[in-house]
């Protein structure tokens, strides 16, 4: 089975595969967007002018030597000296245009025949003293050794060079009888182009036989990849750049973005070494009256870090900072991470603030520079500066990929966010099924900055101020940098809130502060507020702390936190408690692929019925897509207003103004406490809707 590796792909490129191999080796390049980024590469650097050859060095293991390229290209190198070499070409376009040229190179001499044009041979004839420099002498008469009189050369006439230069023979120097033979080969197949143009003409196609698409498509020849070099007998399986990625255990519900899928064979590129695991004291965070958190990965619970004691961020611990709250995090590296976290408006799903910071690598990259963070951003936002006047590189790792972000100097500065939900509508399955989209956007907001993504080979060495790029897991797609608009607040660090709504939020946040004197006590201090008696005046308490309960529900614990906020969606008497909940739960069963089951599991021990945990967890994760709405699924909500369980009504209800209709909330009358159910005003709620959803089918079956 052909593998992608350097050595297989220059054969592709260069057409030297056995056919079968090729074939195979095409549909994997097909098939991977790292083969077809390489392959663009590997034709860039091989036309790129004042390319210099690399120079060998004492300390790069020989890889520069033009000895080890020819065994390489000969197939006769070690299969670990093999691995040094193609990483360092993936690494180099020097190295790389190098073995390219040279792959080339001997692919034309060794199958093409060798063709001397006759100015050539002459220079090469002066090159010897007489009388070996006469190119037309005879030989002598003298019986030569062998007994073996040789012909005489040919003459050569006129200069070939340019002939020589288009592949064909020479015409001067040919007889009468091959001249004709030439111009009759050329009629004949003019002929026979003209007659395959007239066939071509359009005219009146036979029906084609009856078979299934699936079947026609399946007795297709695939086209033929591009060649590789055949393995030989002292290195049988060439061993891929990367090995195979195993998939994580999602028993657990890491709050870890999904493994985006995978479009193609990876085994092509090396990638980024994984973060490292050592547990060190890597910073302190700055801010007061803010709310971070941090434990162990397998800790009992969560603690607080503030300026005030003496622990600090730990490398390889989570480290979280709660919805509403912003808190700057000082790197002894020089690097400044501002944890971002917002209220639920005006933004929606983007909450906490949840990264995890490791022991940065060093020398990673061609110049030797060192990075000076390494974060994975798990969730929500983050902002990056340097303290330090010569800048600071920081690589940021989240859903599989990895952006490494250069701050040249102290006034650049650098956001990015992930995101992540379900696409409402997508097929339902408690456990597997479809994988949340995440959305990865970034801006640069102040200086310039870099960002260079070493596994795609995409690098933006310089972007200025005022333009951000995006990315999304479910296209694969990555949105060039691009300006952003302007008078948007979107990545403002304190958004303004409406008045009224404002300073509730900040008192809330102010309270809850001040409310938490002991490092331990976040899910005792949670826990009171969640518990109060039912008071609209304290509903932005509330709701920051039902998004904080989900944001803690993270690791093996995760369960037992999550029981809170299934009591508060089944709550007659908080409404404004049940709502926050469902936005919560949302964005929190999007985090991992796992938290579905998870939550369906509380649900099932929390409700004791089969049909409602079910019907939660679809609503939960959007019942109908907004693009494709059909009338069942408008009826089966409408049914869902008169459920029997205030969760499954309160998640219809939700269903309907965040899908069906956003602009309904506008109208009065279209929303109201779902716990009056049976009531006449909860009778006109229902009659209004049910009068809207028949006018919404009107309009789909005017548009059909």
């Amino acid at each position: 089975m052909a593998q992608l590796t350097l050595r297989t792909l220059l054969a592709y490129i260069d057409d030297t595969l056995e056919p079968a191999m090729a074939r195979q080796l095409g549909a994997k390049v097909a098939e991977s967007e790292v083969a077809k980024d390489l392959i663009e590469k590997i034709k860039k650097v091989t036309r790129r002018r004042g390319l210099k050859a690399p120079s060998a060095s004492a300390d790069d293991d020989g890889v520069s030597d033009p000895n080890t390229v020819a065994e390489y290209l000969s197939n006769s190198l070690d299969s670990e000296q093999v691995t040094r070499l193609e990483e360092t070409c993936l690494q180099s376009d020097a190295h790389l245009a190098e073995v390219a040229a040279c792959h080339q190179i001997l692919t034309l001499l060794l199958t093409e025949p060798v063709q001397v044009p006759p100015q050539a041979r002459q220079r090469m004839y002066k090159l010897v003293p007489a009388p070996a420099s006469t190119p037309h002498r005879r030989p002598r008469k003298a019986q030569p050794v062998g007994g073996v009189v040789p012909e005489p050369p040919e003459r050569e006439t006129d200069d070939a060079d340019t002939t020589f230069l288009l592949g064909l023979g020479r015409y001067s120097g040919a007889s009468v009888m091959k001249r004709a033979a030439a111009v009759a080969a050329i009629v004949v197949l003019c002929g026979c182009l003209a007659f395959a143009v007239i066939m071509a003409l359009p005219g009146h196609p036979p029906e084609p036989p009856e078979a299934d698409r699936h079947s026609y498509t399946s007795n297709q020849t695939p086209a033929p990849p591009p060649p590789v070099i055949p393995s030989s007998p002292k290195d049988p399986d060439p061993k891929p750049l990367v090995p195979p990625v195993k998939q994580k255990d999602m028993t657990e519900p890491k709050v870890e973005p999904p493994p985006i899928p995978k479009k193609g064979n990876e085994d092509l590129v090396k990638r980024v070494a994984p973060p490292r695991a050592e547990r060190v004291a890597i910073g302190k965070v700055e801010s007061v009256n803010v709310i971070v958190l941090t434990r162990a990965e397998d800790g009992p619970s969560w603690l607080r870090l503030d300026p005030a004691d003496e622990a600090g961020v730990t490398s390889s611990d989570p480290v979280l900072c709660l919805p509403g709250f912003k808190a700057d995090v000082n790197l002894d590296s020089g690097v400044k991470v501002h944890l971002w976290g917002n209220a639920p408006d005006p933004f929606g799903r983007l909450l906490e603030s949840r990264v995890r910071f490791h022991v940065p690598e060093r020398k990673l990259d061609d110049k030797g520079e060192d990075f000076d963070a390494d974060i994975t951003l798990l969730a929500g936002r983050i902002y990056l500066k340097s303290t330090k006047v010569t800048g600071s590189r920081v690589r940021v790792r989240f859903a599989g990929q990895v952006w490494d972000v250069t701050l040249p100097d102290a006034k650049a500065e650098v956001v990015i966010e992930v995101i992540t939900s379900f696409d409402p509508g997508t097929p339902f399955l408690r456990e597997g099924g479809a994988l949340p989209r995440v959305e990865v956007r970034a801006a640069v907001l102040g200086g310039t900055a870099g960002i260079a993504m070493p596994e795609r080979f995409k690098s933006f060495p310089k972007i200025a101020a005022a333009n951000g790029l995006a990315w999304d897991s479910k296209t694969g797609a990555l949105l060039e940098p691009k300006p952003i608009e302007m008078g948007n607040a979107y990545f403002e660090r304190f958004p303004l809130l409406a008045s009224e709504h404002g300073k509730a939020v900040q008192k809330a946040l102010s309270e809850m502060a001040g409310r938490l004197k002991d490092r331990t006590g976040i899910k005792l201090m949670l826990a009171e507020i969640l518990t109060e008696p039912a008071d609209p005046s304290r509903s932005a308490a509330a709701m920051l702390s039902i998004h904080a309960q989900a944001a803690i529900a993270f690791g093996p614990a995760a369960g037992d936190e999550l029981k809170p906020l299934v009591d508060l969606l089944n709550d007659e008497m908080k409404s404004y408690a049940r709502l926050a909940t469902v936005n919560a739960l949302a964005a929190w069963i999007a985090q991992a692929p796992g938290n579905t089951a998870l939550l369906g599991d509380v649900l099932t021990a929390k409700l004791r019925n089969e049909q409602d945990p079910e019907i939660i967890l679809r609503l939960l994760r959007g019942y109908a897509s907004p693009a494709k709405l059909d009338s069942k699924d408008l009826d089966r909500l409408m049914d869902l207003l008169n459920h029997g369980s205030v969760a499954v009504r309160e998640l219809a209800l939700w269903n309907l103004v965040t899908i069906v209709d956003p602009n309904a909330p506008k109208t009065p009358g279209m929303v109201t406490d779902v716990a009056l159910a049976g009531t006449l005003v909860y009778e006109k709620f229902l009659k209004a809707w049910k009068a809207h959803i028949e006018e919404i089918k009107e309009k789909m079956m005017g548009k059909k």
